[in-house]
């Protein structure tokens, strides 16, 4: 088992860095040995369209992040038309690390509250009821916005770009979505329980109901040329990454 060395961040927003060498399982009891790592140049994975998640109305929208780029955007996962409709785009705005959301209309909120800095991983989460988004960071719940519309399209889902544009630089785990608005103590749950303004770690989230899971290098297998990212929803919508190397499934996570 591999040894880590890490800070805790104080405050509410507190992450923890990424030096870590990684020891399966992230330090608890569910298995989390994987994350993937994106180089911010022409890295992403894409998930085809599906009913599942095409997802009009309320909705939740939840990752594990750790960010080294600091230029122009990293998004997190996007199903929208560059230039053209948009479903939602979960995204850190680079020049302040503020977590952003984009929604029906090409329109974005962000949460200035926490910014998230480099080399450090944070759970992230946003969550629409009824047209209001609320952001968590670590499970806190920070800035919320009135008049947000989430519209279905039949775009692909991309994790890691909006392709070609916004590709993430640094390490994305546990990306999950949900039909509806979790609650706070579901965000908790997202996070293995832990209490809020805490890092906490990757969970077994089947009892809430995911319409999408994608474990990051959990459970995935490499082709000669792409690794595969199954979902661990009942939805089953695996992605495929795409200029991504071998190497790309790294043993950083969350811990």
């Amino acid at each position: 088992m591999g040894s880590s060395t890490i800070s805790l961040g104080l405050g509410l927003g507190g992450g923890k860095s990424a030096t870590s060498s990684g020891s399966p399982g992230g330090g608890g009891a569910f298995p989390n040995e994987f994350s993937l790592s994106f180089d911010g140049s022409d890295d992403y994975a894409s998930v085809t369209q599906a009913s599942a998640i095409n997802i009009s109305g309320d909705i939740t929208l939840s990752a594990w992040v750790n960010r080294t780029k600091t230029s122009s955007f990293n998004s997190i996962y996007a199903k929208r038309q560059v230039g053209g409709a948009m479903n939602y785009q979960f995204t850190i705005n680079n020049s302040n690390g503020q977590i952003g959301l984009g929604h029906s209309g090409r329109s974005y909120v962000y949460n200035t509250t926490t910014t998230l800095s480099t080399s450090t991983w944070y759970h992230v989460a946003v969550t629409v009821s009824s047209g209001t988004a609320q952001f968590y960071v670590n499970g806190v719940a920070e800035d919320s916005f009135t008049g947000i519309t989430i519209t279905g399209t039949t775009h692909d889902l991309i994790i890691g770009a909006t392709v070609p544009y916004n590709y993430f630089g640094g390490n994305i785990d546990e990306a999950s979505i949900f039909n509806s608005a979790l609650s706070a103590a579901n965000i908790s749950t997202l996070r293995g329980g832990a209490s809020a303004g805490t890092l906490g770690l990757p969970a077994d989230i089947s009892s809430l109901d995911p319409v999408g899971w994608w474990r990051m290098g959990d459970g995935g297998t490499w082709d000669g040329t792409n690794w595969t990212i199954p979902d661990a929803s009942t939805n089953s919508n695996t992605g495929t990454t795409e200029n991504m190397a071998e190497a790309s499934r790294v043993t950083t996570v969350p811990e």
